[in-house]
């Protein structure tokens, strides 16, 4: 089964960053897909539908942020 890693999108510096939130979903998703669009008519999973509660940190720019758009959250294929 695919292992994936829920990255999300910082305003602060443009850039996708890792959660530490992992998922595994029998289903391959592209990385160009959001979460909103992978996910799209069906539930969304536990672990990422309680991420809109959580805050990340961007190592840019040191500062903590929240993403609770799900345009703004995408699934990166776990390395082997």
């Amino acid at each position: 089964m695919p292992s994936y890693i829920v990255t999300a999108y910082c305003e602060s510096c443009d850039v996708a960053h890792p959660t530490g939130v992992e998922l595994e979903w029998p289903e391959q998703i592209s990385a160009k897909e959001s979460i909103a669009q992978a996910f799209d008519g069906i539930a969304l999973p536990p672990e990422v539908a309680e991420m809109s509660r959580n805050y990340f940190l961007c190592p840019h720019t040191g500062k903590m942020y929240k993403q609770t758009d799900n345009n703004k959250l995408f699934l990166a294929k776990k390395p082997t």
